[in-house]
């Protein structure tokens, strides 16, 4: 895909920051008929425009009038890349301020009863800051929050992206889940994270069912708290990646709560929510794949009703651990399963395109600043 530049002056407000009064309201003030304001949120909503050009079902004067007036797409879609076999796209883009921000959609074919999926990765902060020493984004550091439009924003450009890709039933939304696993704590930046959860689920909104979407953390225990009281439905993922403190803190270098304290948190978000909890755990060679570590982790985890995702680390320059053999992985998961704890190792997608968090960034990142330093002649 080639770069695109913003055609749209940044000092205008963006759509996803307004509710449906405001779409209402500004319908009015272009002396158009209030149900031209239905229609702009559906175009929205359910069939994913990120460009009014695209409303073909509004007059060519009042596509030209929005546009004028409102942001639909506040960033630069800089750089997209798809994989090989077609199931994963990533993109990079460009926010107001010049933050790169990544977000993935990943494509999987129906399995058994399970329908196809079609989920989209999100991010909620640039860079970030908890540090683990195998993520390409925690090496680059924490630059800065985003707002909820430019969570909400990730959402609508990969929902583009599939509405391109296939014939869809126009007011059926494309995307099936979201999972906040992309650049950055989410708990960290909660009230943002909070509102983007409460537009996604809202049926006159994106209404996608709150079963479908995922929170990642990596164990900010007052978080955990307040999204069992907000969002009791929505799933909620642990990154523990060891079953002891003194390995976790080489690991995840986050001051705060203990494993134990972490897994204690885990089992009362589980009786308070009645939902099922994912733990992840990215192995790392000679690190923390043995089998020993697995018996432990079994017994941290025995009696919760959870799942443990297993994640052979993806490796990347500047990061910490290399990627486990699978006779290697299969002993581990082989551990957790026999002990009664359900696991299973994680369908990876998109590595011939630096799919895995913060890569992406990273190269972009990396290329841009050894541009400028270049002598110019």
């Amino acid at each position: 895909m080639p770069e695109s530049t913003a055609s749209t002056p940044r000092s205008l407000p963006s759509f996803l920051d307004m509710d449906r009064p405001a779409v209402d309201a500004l319908i009015r003030e272009l002396d158009q008929p209030g149900y031209r304001a239905k229609q702009i949120w559906r175009n929205v909503y359910r069939r994913a425009a990120i460009d009014f050009e695209t409303m073909t079902d509004l007059p060519q004067g009042l596509r030209t009038a929005l546009a004028d007036q409102v942001r639909l797409c506040p960033a630069d879609l800089i750089q997209q890349q798809t994989s090989t076999d077609g199931s994963t796209t990533k993109t990079l883009l460009r926010l107001d301020d010049g933050e790169l921000v990544e977000t993935v959609l990943m494509r999987y074919d129906p399995l058994g009863e399970r329908r196809a999926r079609k989920t989209v990765c999100v991010s909620t902060q640039a860079g970030c800051a908890m540090g683990c020493v195998f993520c390409a984004t925690g090496a680059q550091g924490f630059r800065r929050q985003l707002s909820v439009n430019e969570i909400l924003l990730q959402v609508l450009v990969q929902a583009s992206i599939t509405r391109a890709d296939e014939v869809a039933t126009p007011e059926t939304f494309p995307l099936t889940n979201v999972v906040f696993m992309g650049m950055g704590e989410p708990l960290a930046n909660y009230e943002a994270t909070h509102e983007a959860l409460s537009r996604l689920t809202d049926a006159d909104g994106f209404g996608l069912s709150p079963r479908r979407i995922t929170v990642s953390t990596v164990g900010l225990l007052p978080g955990i708290t307040r999204l069992a009281e907000d969002h009791p439905q929505v799933n909620l993922a642990i990154s523990l990646h060891a079953p002891n403190d003194g390995l976790r803190a080489e690991l995840v270098p986050v001051r705060g709560a203990s494993v134990y304290e972490i897994v204690a948190a885990a089992r009362q978000h589980v009786i308070k929510t009645g939902r099922r909890i994912s733990f992840e755990y990215v192995l790392l060679a000679g690190l923390n794949d043995s089998t020993a570590l697995a018996s432990d982790l079994a017994r941290l985890l025995r009696g919760i009703n959870c799942h443990v995702n297993l994640i052979p680390t993806n490796p990347s320059p500047g990061v910490v651990g290399e990627r486990p053999s699978p006779a290697a992985t299969e002993r581990f998961a082989k551990v957790l399963t026999d002990a009664g704890i359900q696991a299973t190792v994680r369908v990876e997608k998109g590595h011939d395109i630096l799919a895995a968090c913060g890569q992406l960034r990273g190269d972009r990142a990396q290329r841009e600043a050894s541009d400028l330093s270049m002598p110019s002649g």
